[in-house]
């Protein structure tokens, strides 16, 4: 048994530092968009402007599939789910922050969903430790909470942790091969 520790040491240190990185939850399956988009009126300065579908595929084929501004490429097919629910008819909690944001700026012009965009990136989205534009970059949906990043960043935590248990790991596996009696 003395001449296995090592390895079941390396191998158990292993399962720990990659435990985190495993999920046994199921994704959640993502409705693909209606043929045509809701519009969306909220009020500017007393007046109710509407933003229509045609202004919400503008919005998204020049800001969000820009990768000036969002670095992760959305699939074209459910990328409208960064503002709207799950139902495609009304707004999720980002898509709430945007409107509102909107609702400071002006009419719904390129220009001014830009700014709203802009004004955005710095809010907590519903993604757990991620803002706005950070959930956006990881290819998260920052309006619903199940939405999980596709690019996962390495924590420094674990990025610790990990070389913490490799440098014991590989200590104990040296100890075994230099102390061995012969």
């Amino acid at each position: 048994m003395k001449k296995y520790l090592p390895a079941v040491i390396i191998v158990l240190s292993l399962v720990m530092v990659m435990a985190p990185f495993a999920s046994s939850a199921s994704p959640v399956t993502l409705p693909a968009a209606p043929s045509t988009l809701p519009s969306i009126t909220y009020n500017y300065n007393g007046t109710n402007e509407s933003i229509t579908g045609s202004d919400w595929i503008s919005f998204f084929s020049s800001v969000i599939d820009n990768t000036h501004y969002v670095k992760y490429s959305f699939n074209t097919s459910t990328q409208y789910l960064i503002v709207y629910d799950l139902s495609y008819t009304g707004m999720n909690p980002y898509g709430l922050q945007f409107i509102q944001a909107l609702s400071g700026i002006g009419t719904p012009t390129l220009k001014n969903m830009t700014l709203a965009f802009n004004d955005t990136k710095g809010e907590t989205s519903q993604v757990k430790g991620y803002t706005d534009i950070q959930a956006l970059n990881a290819g998260a949906y920052p309006g619903f909470s199940f939405s999980k990043p596709a690019v996962k960043p390495i924590s420094r935590e674990y990025l610790d942790v990990g070389i913490i248990v490799a440098i014991i790991a590989g200590m104990v596996a040296l100890y075994y091969v230099f102390n061995r009696k012969k």
